[in-house]
């Protein structure tokens, strides 16, 4: 059995993204792994582009049921001690699960860790970075998710636990829904203070809608009463509606104000 499963959800993806998601998979430093990608494609994609390794697992869900179903496809069939995630436009550092994995041998009392990452566009230019805390607090979770999810691997028990949640309105929360999810059930995570993950983040292609907005505030509410922020975290939780009724140019403001609260 390999010693990482790798789980990734795809849904018509960039090829050219892709093939390099998959090589920073495939050219880890520590190569005991397995990489289980889920086609939520409801028309079956090629991949013939992706190398030919007998690492790499893909299976299908038949139809587009979203990110959390397709991760939970991935868990099902995973044989890893640990269980890495990664997203299809992302990529990893060499060392990444080299690191995170010596990590978790050596903090036992921490159940899955993230890391730090560089932000970068279209143009696979570097524009910004995302540090992260590196011991996490319940309080942490107020503002934002304090992991990227891309970057995060866990201990293959925490899903016997949780899994990711596919009832509810959840959409692209389902990541801050599980983390905040495995804290209030007593479980523990750390970050990795290094640039281990590197994150598609294109500001000029990236939308939320109100709605999505609406399902943003449902996650924090629900997931602050389940960690005894509520009623502190009220107004946190009214951060994402408050910004969808502002113009983009005024959120960074704001932003700035609720994190001070």
């Amino acid at each position: 059995m390999p010693l990482i499963s790798v789980i990734m959800g795809v849904y018509n993806s960039d090829p050219d993204k892709l093939k390099k998601s998959v090589n920073s998979i495939l050219s880890q430093t520590l190569g005991d792994l397995e990489l289980i990608i889920c086609d939520d494609n409801p028309e079956s994609a090629d991949f013939s582009f992706l190398p030919s390794d007998q690492r790499i697992k893909i299976i299908s869900s038949g139809k587009n049921k979203g990110l959390a179903r397709s991760l939970n496809a991935c868990i099902a069939i995973a044989e890893g001690k640990y269980i890495a995630r990664q997203d299809d436009d992302d990529f990893s550092a060499p060392e990444r699960f080299a690191r995170q994995t010596e990590f978790l041998e050596q903090n036992p009392d921490i159940a899955f860790v993230g890391s730090d990452c560089a932000l970068f566009d279209k143009d696979n230019n570097i524009h910004n970075e995302r540090k992260m805390h590196a011991r996490v607090d319940k309080k942490d979770f107020l503002f934002n998710s304090p992991f990227i999810h891309g970057s995060v691997m866990f201990r293959r028990e925490v899903f016997d636990t949780c899994r990711y949640r596919t009832v509810g309105r959840t959409k692209k929360y389902e990541d801050y829904d599980l983390f905040m999810r495995l804290y209030a059930e007593g479980y523990k995570a750390a970050n990795i203070n290094e640039r281990l993950y590197y994150f598609y983040y294109d500001t000029k292609l990236r939308s939320v809608s109100f709605d999505m907005r609406v399902d943003e505030y449902k996650v924090r509410r629900n997931g602050f009463k389940k960690l005894g922020l509520w009623p502190r975290g009220f107004f946190h939780a009214l951060k994402p509606l408050v910004l969808g009724l502002v113009p983009a140019r005024m959120q960074m403001g704001l932003k700035k104000a609720f994190k001070k609260v």
